[in-house]
């Protein structure tokens, strides 16, 4: 697996165990929801000084947004924020 996919899973599955949505993340990290959509896509590899901020938002050290994490795998494509299954 692409370290750019290990980064886009664990942004998203952070982001869901957060229960934040896009736009929250978007919020926190001064980031453009569309932006934070197309970094979960693939669509982008974003800067360090930007790793580090949604990190910073994510309230989690940088590092841990680029180990493979099995359970970031189990997300699907959409996830619905409020249905958190609490076994992830």
């Amino acid at each position: 697996m692409y370290l750019i996919d290990i980064f886009r899973k664990n942004v998203k599955y952070y982001r869901f165990m957060k229960e934040y949505s896009q736009e929250k993340l978007g919020e926190l990290s001064g980031l453009s929801t569309h932006y934070i959509s197309d970094i979960e896509q693939g669509k982008y590899s974003p800067s360090i000084p930007t790793i580090e901020c949604i990190a910073k938002s994510l309230q989690i050290e940088p590092y841990l947004l680029f180990i493979a994490n099995p359970k970031a795998d189990q997300l699907s494509s959409r996830v619905d924020i409020h249905r958190k299954n609490k076994k992830l």
